[in-house]
């Protein structure tokens, strides 16, 4: 072969591969015309707005389902001023249109977060290249925190995602690397809708017939053991909830070992009725405020029940607390729904404090950072499931994250869903025998339907309202001096 010949064949082998290569990586994405959107010129793409949509339910209100109850519905809620966006936290859509006329979306999580959480962004984002994700995140992500304020920079981070895979004609799983997964396995969760050990077995039964191959049984102690004498003790008054967010210590909740075997006895009247259903895993979450002592004494007493695993029986941050649980114990522990970005659940793993990591997709970070918290959790040897209170929307999101996660074990999706969610998109049901099959099509892969969404907002809380009193909102960004 001449030296000319030579040449061509490597140019040939160089352009054939980084084709191939260019599937993963937006750089070369542009130069490969037929992958991208021929209405959209990538590099040229700018944000022009950022709005948002508050969702309480038909009518405005907050109704049937989780997602949006807790935002309102406590007190009438004033009017939204215009150009603020909303006057009170919901479940917050957020909208960012760009000057090539193509607009990406993004969810917080569904119970409560103030639209500001989500707005006090927007005059970093304006102007900027949304294909250009880890840097808008990297220039946002200090005014988040843990919990909702954390959502509202996850939501935007999907939101950008959404627009560079609509631009590069890519599905938001590709830009993070390509799939480990085709769908993504759900644990069924939701609250219970009766006190009566038939009506709840029942309704797990009718869960794994439908697919589910996880189920989670929210265990409110006091609400098993009210009535029962010896069972616990509590200062006057207190009933186990969390009332204004002291941690467990401050509550003085305590459980004999009699109340214990108790809550132990109360599962496993459930799994006898579930029959051949009880095999399915089964963890439990919401004990109430117990102290860790309490907390070591009720998960002993459950050792004879098998659940699969014990959620948040302390907050996720307090790591001695949650490694002598753990390292006293025979069964496997979880937490971490409220942290926000990868670093604030090291601490966690690394000292090997809990056995399964528990993000929630729509408060970590966004898309980008629940891939960095698997791979960080799965370096201590740590699992992770991940927590979700989203709508299709959010879903979405967090499928196309979770679809690039290699450490992954399932999903959270909350039993009943409200209608309105089969309305909100072209998903219509999202759940197919206990997962959801990850979307292929660009961006999120689903297509949100404006229209339907309209009747759940109230008037200034749409996207037709504009956000025009964030549009001049400065604050200084530096993390050090």
């Amino acid at each position: 072969m001449s030296t000319k010949e030579n040449a061509i064949g490597r140019r040939s082998l160089l352009s054939t591969g980084a084709a191939a290569t260019g599937l993963g990586l937006l750089a070369d994405l542009e130069a490969y015309p037929q992958n991208v959107n021929r209405n959209s010129i990538p590099s040229d793409l700018k944000v022009t707005d950022m709005r948002i949509a508050v969702l309480r339910g038909p009518g405005g209100q907050a109704g049937e389902g989780r997602a949006g109850a807790r935002g309102g519905g406590r007190q009438p809620l004033p009017p939204a001023t215009p150009g603020t966006g909303g006057a009170s936290g919901g479940t917050i859509v957020v909208r960012i249109d760009t000057n090539q006329g193509i607009s990406g979306y993004g969810q917080t999580i569904g119970d409560g977060p103030q639209p500001n959480y989500v707005l006090t962004h927007k005059t970093r984002v304006l102007g900027e290249n949304p294909c250009n994700v880890d840097k808008i995140f990297r220039k946002i992500k200090i005014h988040g925190a843990y919990n909702r304020r954390g959502s509202g920079v996850n939501a935007i981070e999907n939101a950008l995602w959404d627009l560079a895979g609509k631009a590069y004609g890519v599905p938001i799983y590709q830009m993070l690397g390509g799939k480990f997964r085709d769908k993504v396995r759900l644990y069924s969760e939701g609250d219970p809708r009766s006190n009566s050990i038939a009506d709840i077995a029942a309704d797990y039964k009718e869960r794994v017939a439908a697919g589910f191959t996880m189920l989670k049984y929210d265990l409110g102690v006091a609400r098993v053991l009210q009535g029962k004498r010896g069972t616990m003790s509590a200062p006057q008054g207190y009933n186990g909830e969390p009332g204004e967010n002291p941690e467990n210590y401050y509550q003085g909740l305590e459980i004999s070992v009699k109340g214990a075997e108790l809550v132990a006895d109360h599962v496993a009247a459930i799994k006898e009725a579930m029959g051949d259903a009880a095999d399915i895993p089964m963890a439990h979450d919401h004990f109430g405020h117990l102290t860790v002592k309490s907390c070591i004494k009720l998960a002993k007493a459950l050792e004879r029940v098998t659940p699969s695993m014990l959620e948040d029986m302390v907050p996720w941050f307090r790591v001695e607390e949650w490694k002598l649980i753990t390292d006293s114990i025979n069964v496997p522990t979880l937490t971490g729904e409220d942290a926000y970005l990868v670093e604030s659940l090291e601490p966690l793993c690394q000292a090997r404090a809990v056995d399964y990591i528990h993000p929630d997709h729509l408060v970590i970070g966004g898309c980008l950072e629940l891939k960095k918290t698997a791979d960080m959790a799965a370096k201590y040897s740590v699992g992770m499931m991940v927590h979700s209170n989203a709508t299709p929307i959010g879903y979405a999101a967090g499928v196309h994250a979770i679809a690039a996660c290699q450490n992954f074990l399932a999903m959270e999706w909350h039993q009943p869903q409200p209608a309105w969610h089969k309305e909100i998109t072209d998903a219509g049901d999202l759940v197919v025998k206990g997962y959801i099959p990850v979307p292929t099509g660009p961006g999120l892969g689903i297509k949100v339907n404006e229209e339907a969404i309209r009747p759940l907002c109230r008037q200034g809380e749409f996207f037709t309202d504009p956000t025009t009193y964030w549009d001049s909102q400065f604050g200084g960004d530096k993390t050090y001096t």
